[in-house]
């Protein structure tokens, strides 16, 4: 059994059969759940409002979008960090960093 706050949980990759659960103080545990599994357990824990927080980058990576410091879409890379000692650059494609920016600026109002 893993317990995780979501304010804590910064991304979740897929390793196999398997996840990999990244936590904002670094501390890393494989799960034995796919992502697809994961998905549906943070719909059903969560509902609507929080579990649109958290949002699937291809078929390998689900991030907190709350942690998203950075894209580079040339470069195909997504920072995600807290400002405050969380950092982690990952790698997704152009099509789904295309796609993750346009909707954080839709989103976000200045």
């Amino acid at each position: 059994m893993l317990r995780i706050p979501c304010s804590k949980l910064v991304h979740i990759t897929a390793d196999g059969n398997y996840a990999n659960v990244v936590t904002q103080d670094n501390r890393s545990s494989l799960v034995p759940l796919q992502l697809g599994q994961i998905e549906d357990l943070i719909a059903d824990q969560l509902g609507d409002d929080y579990a649109g927080k958290f949002l699937r980058l291809g078929r390998s990576l689900i991030i907190n979008m709350d942690f998203v410091y950075s894209i580079n879409v040339t470069k195909q890379r997504i920072i995600l960090s807290d400002c405050n000692g969380c950092y982690h650059e990952l790698s997704a494609s152009k099509d789904v960093l295309t796609k993750v920016k346009s909707y954080i600026e839709s989103t976000v109002k200045i």
